[in-house]
């Protein structure tokens, strides 16, 4: 009997597992014409920092899911709509993506179709206006930068550079949204995955495929009516 109390009271104390948030197949989305990957990064809402992603091929002309029920994390400030963000904020930005290259302080994992920059000391992510959400090399980084290397031990072992305000950036919207490895705390606006489940999803990507980030409730909103 005591051990059975012991056992009730330690799990009265232990933290509730965080449940999964629902996942919203992409059959009948709009704007997915030419698509046949999509990772679904999905919320409970939008001041989470946790979400759950999952990973859809499109097979005869519907969507299956690859890879299910992944824990992510996302921002400290949860999520927010794409015009109304700043740089700093700690939101991730939710929207529908592409992917530019992929890096890391490891080397290449096996990545098929995209580029992969080794992470070297020196490598910075610009904040400066003339370079905004840019790669660039320079000693040291400049105030505005982040110093990528500095993350090389954990978080950038392998990561993925999401397009959130790259082709054309607006200054002050934020930059360096990526898709890296979870340290098991929220992010400062990038969407992290357990390394193991990262490496899978990394190796799986091929040009041209799509990262869906929002609150259940706005994936499903992406469904023609009919559906």
């Amino acid at each position: 009997m005591k051990a059975l109390g012991f056992l009730v009271a330690l799990v009265l104390v232990l933290p509730a597992a965080a449940s999964a948030a629902p996942g919203v197949n992409p059959n009948g989305m709009r704007g997915l014409g030419g698509v046949s990957q999509v990772i679904e990064i999905s919320a409970s809402g939008m001041g989470t920092t946790r979400a759950t992603a999952r990973t859809y091929r499109l097979d005869g002309g519907r969507w299956r899911v690859v890879h299910k029920a992944i824990p992510a994390r996302l921002g400290w400030g949860g999520l927010s709509h794409p015009r109304s963000r700043v740089a700093g904020d700690g939101t991730t930005p939710i929207g529908d993506y592409g992917f530019v290259f992929d890096f890391g302080s490891r080397t290449d994992p096996g990545v098929d179709g995209f580029e992969w920059r080794h992470l070297r000391p020196g490598d910075c992510w610009a904040g400066t206006r003339a370079d905004y959400n840019r790669w660039v090399e320079r000693t040291p980084c400049a105030p505005a930068d982040e110093d990528l290397w500095s993350n090389a031990g954990l978080a950038y072992r392998y990561a993925a550079v999401i397009d959130f305000n790259y082709e054309h950036p607006d200054f002050g919207r934020g930059s360096g949204i990526f898709l890296h490895v979870s340290h098991h705390s929220p992010t400062a606006g990038c969407v992290s995955l357990p390394e193991r489940d990262l490496l899978g999803v990394l190796r799986w990507m091929r040009p041209g495929v799509r990262i869906l980030i929002g609150p259940a409730r706005w994936l499903r909103s992406l469904k023609s009516p009919s559906r």
